[in-house]
């Protein structure tokens, strides 16, 4: 009867315990929200993936991530600033912006408490020229005719920042054209224009369509000139639009771009950061897998290119545990 009552009592302090520690892990467990952008656009999925592999070990760390879908880069540095979101996805220009309190963000003043964990995908600009074009680097675009796209679009921008790596303005060009980007291939084809600036994500079917229908090439980008910019402009990152990107590429074009980073506050406690750039970092098979967008990513990279503010904390530490940059 006394070693019945024995086993009984063992058993309810062993309930007792683990019940008490199911208690205490669920007290010590919270929830990061991720700023995203549009359901239909790359930043939605993309903090998806992001939270798939941080929550796969929610019981190890206590993190439950969430995502929530926004307007874009600057409502997500907004609700960041405001505490209303924790990470978000922004682009890496934006990022910049904010940090020096420039261009869009001049009005708010410099957003010191932004901190950068790793960047995501890319988006590359490219430079397409005709089949009878001689323009062998981007210094030839002197006195050529050029597309670049209207002024306040994305195109425009990426296209002025091109030219502002090799000191050229618009100006110096033959013709500075702001066609809309369906009509550039026509005008390639037809030899209207010597070039055209294309930015976003590849493979865009214009750029397809051009080499398709008249022989069109990709400008490499890759000079002393394109490094001193990327050096003075860490928003800018070195990407390749891989040969298996369209058909017709011999090999694949070394080029410029923006990224999506992940960022965060100075007010993010250093362990949280820690484990979402762990969860990211080594999963990073599982998560190249969830968007092909995420196809092309790789560690060196993701801790070193785009991080356009100062890297938390947490994202250091875990870095030099690990050897990274």
């Amino acid at each position: 009867m006394a070693m019945r009552l024995w086993i009984i009592r063992t058993a309810g302090i062993a309930a007792l315990s683990v019940g008490l520690a199911v208690t205490a892990a669920q007290a010590g467990e919270h929830s990061l929200t991720v700023g995203s952008g549009e359901v239909s656009g790359v930043f939605y999925p993309e903090a998806g993936a992001v939270c798939r592999v941080v929550n796969k070990d929610r019981a190890r760390h206590g993190l439950r991530c969430l995502v929530e879908p926004t307007a874009g880069s600057a409502a997500n540095i907004a609700a960041l600033k405001s505490g209303d979101q924790q990470l978000a996805i922004v682009q890496s220009k934006a990022l910049a912006q904010a940090v020096a309190g420039s261009g869009p963000f001049a009005k708010a003043g410099p957003s010191s408490e932004l901190r950068s964990l790793l960047s995501l995908h890319g988006e590359a600009v490219v430079v397409v020229l005709g089949a009878n074009s001689k323009i062998k680097s981007l210094a030839d675009l002197k006195g050529r005719r050029v597309n670049l796209g209207h002024p306040g679009s994305y195109q425009r921008a990426m296209a002025e920042a091109l030219l502002q790596a090799e000191g050229l303005t618009a100006a110096q060009l033959g013709s500075a054209l702001e066609m809309e980007p369906d009509k550039q291939v026509k005008s390639l084809c037809e030899n209207q224009i010597d070039a055209a600036v294309f930015s976003g994500l590849h493979p865009m079917p214009e750029v397809q369509e051009a080499l398709d229908e008249c022989g069109a090439s990709l400008l490499p980008l890759k000079d002393a000139a394109i490094e001193a910019f990327l050096k003075d402009n860490p928003a800018f990152s070195r990407l390749t639009i891989p040969a298996d990107d369209y058909q017709g590429l011999k090999e694949k074009v070394p080029t410029i771009g923006l990224r999506a980073v992940l960022v965060t506050t100075d007010k993010l406690p250093a362990e949280d950061a820690y484990q979402v750039v762990k969860a990211v970092l080594e999963n990073l098979g599982p998560l190249k897998a969830m968007h092909a967008q995420l196809g092309g990513l790789d560690k060196k990279t993701m801790t070193r290119e785009g991080l356009a503010a100062p890297l938390h904390d947490g994202a250091k530490k875990y870095f030099t545990e690990n050897g990274l940059p």
